[in-house]
Formats: structure tokens, sequence, C-alpha cells
């Protein structure tokens, strides 16, 4: 039921035309998105007028977004845990929402810490790491930053910023006046790249901005076996996305000419019983399709030890272009606030 009502939310919000009750009903949430609008800025003013207190707890690198989940901010975190290791012992530091993406994030990088309190949790952690990794963290202002990096992907340029609920907006555009870094990722997604670029930098000056895509790494089944490209484009495939921007995944898939004859979307984080996901196997093999492919982050979304499908991982990395001079902006604005 819940699943159901979540599938036609999304689909309602991502008609262009709506007509008779639809409009009025989207009236009714456009009402309902200024209302929310107005809170977000009366606290937004809070904090920066000071009456809101932040409070500095070591050096504070925070990757998130203004939109709902699904632009690719666990990813960078992933990307940037990865680059600078080398050079500062790092903890990750999650509000403990979405176990996928914990899970994910402790197997890569291992120091990963999550708790609602991330003000506490920096604290408890300060004498045993040189730098924090705030994951989702753009709206947590209790815990002051050096770098505020926003993620973006390509749909928020597709249809107009209205907030939660008349459309998937956090804050509106102009909160990335607190950013300094903004990554366009999806870049091969945006119609037109070199507009959308500049048009944040005519109206945010100050900002950073890079391009960013998706890069497959490897194709793994659930025991960590890989497989080419090549042995996939010889099976009748479907793919199960349970991600925020499932469409990304999916025209990632079509780039690699894989035959994938089904898709199958289910809300951000949601976990599969085994009830569901017998159902969905016995669905796909009256298409004669035994063979399924997720994402690294879905394989945690499937009931453990299931053997009705072979499920394949598509594990990706995210290219940033002009990298090098995108970490040197990272390490100089931590420097300087030395």
């Amino acid at each position: 039921m819940i699943l159901n009502l979540k599938k036609r939310y999304l689909t309602f919000l991502g008609k262009n035309r709506k007509k008779g009750m639809e409009f009025i009903f989207y009236c009714i949430l456009v009402f309902l998105s200024f209302l929310y609008g107005f809170i977000v800025a009366i606290r937004n003013s809070l904090y920066d007028r000071g009456i809101l207190k932040s409070f500095s707890l070591g050096k504070v690198i925070s990757i998130g977004n203004i939109s709902w989940a699904g632009s690719g901010k666990t990813t960078l975190a992933m990307r940037l845990y990865e680059k600078l290791t080398g050079n500062a012992k790092i903890a990750i530091l999650r509000r403990g929402y979405g176990c996928d993406e914990g899970k994910l994030l402790k197997q890569i990088t291992g120091n990963v810490y999550s708790c609602v309190d991330r003000v506490r949790l920096a604290k408890r952690l300060a004498s045993d790491f040189d730098l924090f990794i705030l994951d989702d963290g753009f709206q947590y202002r209790k815990l002051r930053r050096d770098v505020n990096i926003v993620v973006m992907g390509a749909r928020e340029f597709k249809n107009n910023f209205n907030l939660i609920p008349a459309n998937f907006f956090r804050e509106p555009l102009n909160s990335l006046r607190r950013a300094q870094i903004v990554v366009l990722n999806y870049a091969n997604e945006l119609e037109k790249p070199k507009e959308t670029k500049e048009f944040l930098l005519n109206k945010f000056r100050h900002l950073k901005v890079f391009f960013a895509r998706y890069k497959l790494k490897r194709f793994i089944d659930l025991n960590g076996n890989e497989y080419t490209i090549d042995y996939l484009k010889k099976r009748k495939l479907a793919a199960l996305s349970a991600t925020g921007y499932p469409e990304g995944f999916f025209n990632t898939l079509r780039e690699l000419n894989l035959n994938i004859s089904g898709e199958i979307i289910y809300p951000d984080h949601y976990e599969l019983n085994r009830e569901e996901f017998t159902h969905l196997s016995e669905s796909l093999h009256k298409q004669a399709i035994h063979d399924i492919i997720v994402t690294a982050k879905d394989k945690y979304h499937l009931p453990r030890g299931q053997k009705q499908l072979n499920v394949y991982i598509m594990e990706i990395e995210m290219a940033i272009e002009n990298e090098e001079e995108f970490l040197k902006e990272i390490i100089s604005r931590i420097k300087k606030n030395v």
C-alpha cells in the first residue's frame, strides 16, 4: 500500500501537465511547499545571525545537496576518502538514515560513524581523526565546516525549483550561497552543460563548479566473482533500482548496450522481503529472464541467501572533470582555516 502510494506520488510530480483535480491538488502542494520554505528560511536566518550556534570541532568537509536523494553525494564521499586518505586520518560522519549507504561506506572505507547528533559524534572522535567528511551535511548546520560541497544532478535542471512537497527540493536554489563548490553530476545527461554552469556562476559568482559523471568499475556477483560486459551482453537481463535517481542507473546500462528487458523501480532505500522477491522472480522467469543487475547499494535491499535469480552488481566510481583542480580547491580551503 505504502509502496504504491510512493510510486503514484512520484509519477504525479513528474507529470508536465496537470488538469482538473490534479491541478487543484498540485496547487495545494505548492501552498504547502511555500509554508515549508518559510520554515527553512527562518531556520537558516537563525544560523546566519548566530542565534542558533554552529560548533567548530576539527577540520570538516561537508557533502550534501539541496534536493532529495539521488545526486551522488555518498559516491563523492567515497571518492574524497580515497583521494585524501594518504594526507590525513579521515572519518565519515552520517546521520544514520539509509542503512544501505552506511553499509556500503563501511565496506569501502571502514571509518564510518553514524549518529543523529553529529556534533556529539565529532566530539567523541576528535582525538582520533584529522578530518571529518560529513555525508549529507548541507542542512546540518550545527557542525561548522571548512568546505561546503553541494552535489546536483541533471534532473534538478529539468523542472522547476519548487520545494517539498510540490517538488523534490529540500532548500531553494539561493541556498547555494552557503556553498563553495558545486559538483554537477550526471553531466552526460545535462541538455546544455555549458549554459547550466554559466547560469550557476552568474547567479553565485563565488562558486567553483565542476562536472562529474559515473564510470563503470566492474560487474560482480554476490560472491565477489567478476564478469565482463561481453558476458552480460549475451544474457537477457532485468535491472532493479531502489535509489533516489533510478534513471541515472538505467541510462548507464543503456550506454553499455546491455540487453535490459525489464526495469524495476522501488522507492529509495526500499528493502524487498522474501515474498516480494519471490513474486518478482516468478514474474521475470515467465519472461525468460533469469539474471538481474542492481547497484552496489541495492544488493543490501535483497533478501539474504536468495537463489531464484542470478544477481550482478554494477560497481561504479565518480569521475570528476579537472579532478586535480577540484582536490586542490578543497585542500587549500582546509589549510586556509588552520
